[in-house]
């Protein structure tokens, strides 16, 4: 089982946070640059990540707009081709531009303003743990009806999961799973790769269950790479949409 590590306040030169934003989200337009209470949504994104001093912090971007407010704030951007179907493939376009490759590279969704740092503390720890791993990502326990059938709650089956333990994944779905359970557990879209895993997670053709699910992480899944789930405590608030605003700012105000 994972031993939760706790590295606040240690540069760990070995890991990079990559912060993947672009402007043309279809349902939600210029949405990385959206003011929540002041500040613009992507440099909410970041400030959180950089209140680990954990590692160094890094904003894949599309455009020269958005790199120009994050350094406007102090951060560090980078430009990647504003053609880049995913976040996965602009954060590894982001990673390439570095001369010196990061062993461990974090991505962190542009569009999660509210969220626990401690999680990313908690899934880079079990990389680092467990050799034979690829891939981590965090999950947290779920036993609310309305969030068990709702298809924007993406639920993950792992080994372990009866007795709340980390565990290798076994599928990743919007439906409930697995079917009957009175709880879930409800994936957090944040993943700490090793860089050469990152690499070959890019370079595969996208699946079946990917296709249908609508789920980026089932190519790993499907195509052989090892994803342990690590449950963990905390929040992480996604804006999918304008709707979605006031809960996080109830959260940023809270």
């Amino acid at each position: 089982m994972f031993r939760r590590t706790v590295l606040h306040k240690i540069m760990d030169n070995s890991a990079a946070i990559f912060i993947p934003a672009r402007l043309d989200s279809s349902r939600f337009p210029r949405k990385a640059l959206y003011q929540i209470d002041g500040k613009p949504m992507i440099v909410r994104v970041l400030e959180q990540a950089q209140k680990l001093d954990l590692c160094r912090c890094y904003v894949a971007c599309c455009c020269e707009e958005i790199k120009k407010v994050v350094e406007g704030y102090g951060g560090e951007a980078i430009i990647t081709d504003p053609s880049l179907q995913s976040g996965t493939d602009r954060v590894f376009a982001a990673v390439e531009t570095l001369k010196q490759k990061p062993e461990y590279v974090i991505n962190l969704q542009g569009d999660t303003p509210v969220f626990t740092p401690q999680i990313l503390i908690d899934i880079l720890g079990a990389l680092k743990e467990d050799k034979s791993i690829d891939i981590t990502t965090p999950a947290v326990y779920c036993d609310d009806r309305s969030k068990i059938i709702d298809k924007n709650v993406v639920k993950v089956v792992f080994d372990g999961m009866e007795n709340r333990a980390s565990g290798r994944a076994v599928y990743f779905s919007r439906s409930p799973i697995p079917h009957g359970a009175s709880f879930v557990y409800a994936h957090i879209g944040m993943y700490a790769y090793r860089y050469d895993s990152l690499r070959k997670f890019v370079s595969l053709p996208q699946t079946f269950c990917e296709k249908t699910e609508n789920l980026e992480q089932l190519r790993g899944l499907q195509s052989g790479l090892s994803i342990r789930v690590v449950p963990v405590d905390g929040i992480a608030l996604s804006v999918d949409t304008e709707r979605d605003i006031e809960a996080a700012l109830r959260a940023i105000r809270s």
